[in-house]
């Protein structure tokens, strides 16, 4: 038999859905498939009555003329590609020392362990601590039992910055054939099964902070080894090669190969980089503020009469407006808080992040817009100076405590100040500040041209009860690696492989695990094994 994909299935909620899909299926292909499964599940609330927009993929009745179907079909179906293994034939160039993974977020994590599946027993080394006595740092941060340690935060520590996020596992780079292999290994390693077919899978913080753990006892049974508190410091280069890197300022080794997936907070690596001529660039990065609303604010705009019912998740928006050099929404989280991601005593960032059951009450994401390097700066690090610059003046308007900045949306954009208590999530607490005398003015700018058009898209949006914090300056990395397109290697440093979201090549979960295992394949594709 012949298979097929069928995209854009829609099912009422109102259906029992397995007899339904099937229906559909049916009257789609003109013919009772002979089997079919579940692909992909969203929810369409783009109509009055929210509905299942579903991707399947059906084994066809014999003697089926599958071509045919095909053009018949258009860009409703195609033919489902395989799905490549991890595994790969190994190069021939021999190692002359050790495979380094530097970072255990999803760009590091994913390329030590398919470095490791390959055989290669790759050391990954991460300045922060393992996932367990992160979260206890964490929490008691949040607190206020502890002092700000920063080496260990919703930053640095094992999981990386993704761990301490939405917890969104989808990307714009959905064509890339290793997405099933990851979503694979999340639920070989304790993420529910549902994240396999969810149009927009989500695990949360408190279950990605058990995965990772799991994922790091994979790669330990594969040969790969871990070490935290381990902070690169360091780095050799000889005749354009990376031959050594210095952990901790004091521990000296040779390497063959460096993974660099440090985090887009790394800001004393990419100075250390800088300082040993390895090519660094500035690059357009977003930055912007965090807006919370009571989460039934979003469910009645987006869902309507359906705000309620039990089989929904919590509604989510994602809006782009172009005005006064745009705006947009990004990392939204449904049923989140808002939260402190710091990393520098003195600086304050604001992020969100949510936990599984999204059961906090409140929505929140950033609204940010893009910054080029004409705006901050042509230097490699200009761009980080720039968001130091406002983190600091975020840090003094909250009080110089971690207390973040904020203001009802509705009073930024007036131009009112009229101090007030508002209710949300933030754990340090809130300063009511007036945010336009904080933030860049371009930002100023693309705020009051287009929440305007926001409140048009999200009825309420534009409401007292919506608060802004700010400011939300990390949510890209401003600086890039540049590296070979064929090799992935720095530019001018071979042997050293940048990756992920702090070499300025990805921009979430999936995208920066996508970008460590295309650089984790192109070192084993070169080299032989030991």
């Amino acid at each position: 038999m012949s298979r097929i994909r069928l995209y854009n299935l829609n099912v009422s909620l109102e259906d029992e859905f397995d007899r339904a899909l099937k229906r559909e299926a049916a009257k789609r292909l003109g013919q009772e498939p002979a089997a079919l499964r579940l692909v992909k599940r969203g929810v369409d609330a783009r109509e009055r009555t929210p509905r299942y927009n579903c991707t399947v993929d059906v084994e066809l009745a014999e003697g089926t003329d599958r071509e045919r179907l095909l053009r018949d079909l258009g860009s409703n179906a195609a033919v489902p590609e395989p799905t490549p293994p991890l595994q790969a034939a190994p190069g021939s160039e021999p190692l002359k020392g050790r495979v380094v993974v530097v970072g255990s977020g999803p760009a590091g994590g994913f390329a030590a362990y398919v470095l490791a599946l390959n055989g290669y027993k790759p050391l990954l080394i991460e300045r922060g601590k393992p996932a367990l006595e992160r979260l206890r740092q964490i929490g008691r941060w949040n607190a206020g039992v502890v002092e700000l340690d920063p080496e260990n935060n919703a930053l640095f520590g094992e999981g990386g910055a993704g761990s301490f996020s939405d917890g969104k596992l989808y990307t714009s780079s959905r064509r890339d054939p290793y997405i099933p292999r990851i979503l694979e290994l999340f639920v070989e390693c304790g993420a529910p099964q549902r994240i396999l077919t969810d149009a927009a899978p989500h695990v949360g913080t408190d279950i990605l902070s058990r995965v990772v753990v799991k994922m790091r006892e994979k790669i330990e049974s594969l040969g790969g080894e871990f070490r935290f508190s381990a902070k690169l410091t360091d780095v050799a280069v000889n005749d354009g090669r990376i031959t050594g890197i210095t952990v901790n300022d004091s521990e000296n080794m040779d390497v063959s190969s460096v993974v660099l997936a440090p985090g887009h907070s790394a800001r004393d690596t990419y100075e250390m980089l800088l300082a040993r001529g390895v090519a660094l660039e500035g690059k357009p990065f977003q930055l912007g503020v965090r807006i919370e609303h009571p989460q039934e604010i979003i469910d009645k705009a987006q869902l309507g009469r359906y705000s309620r019912d039990k089989r929904l998740i919590p509604a989510s928006y994602d809006i782009a407006c172009n005005a006064a050099g745009g705006l947009y929404s990004f990392c939204m989280c449904p049923g989140g808080i808002t939260m402190a991601a710091v990393s520098e005593p003195g600086c304050l960032n604001t992020n969100g992040m949510s936990f599984s059951p999204r059961s906090s009450g409140y929505a929140n994401s950033a609204l940010v817009t893009t910054f080029e390097p004409a705006d901050f700066g042509l230097k490699p690090l200009d761009g980080v100076e720039f968001q130091r610059r406002f983190e600091r003046a975020a840090f003094a308007a909250g009080g110089g405590a971690y207390a973040t900045p904020a203001q009802p949306v509705t009073h930024f954009v007036r131009g009112l100040h009229s101090p007030r208590k508002m209710r949300g999530t933030y754990a340090r607490g809130r300063e009511y500040a007036s945010l336009s005398e904080l933030l860049p003015e371009k930002l100023n700018t693309a705020l009051r041209a287009n929440l305007p058009e926001f409140d048009k898209r999200i009825r309420g949006f534009l409401s007292d009860t919506g608060i802004l914090h700010g400011v939300e300056a990390r949510a890209s990395s401003p600086v890039r690696i540049p590296r070979n397109q064929q090799t992935r290697e720095s530019g001018n440093v071979a042997g050293l492989y940048p990756a992920g979201e702090g070499a300025g090549y990805a921009g979430g979960i999936m995208s920066a695990a996508l970008d460590g295992i295309h650089s984790a394949l192109a070192i084993v594709a070169r080299h032989a094994r030991d």
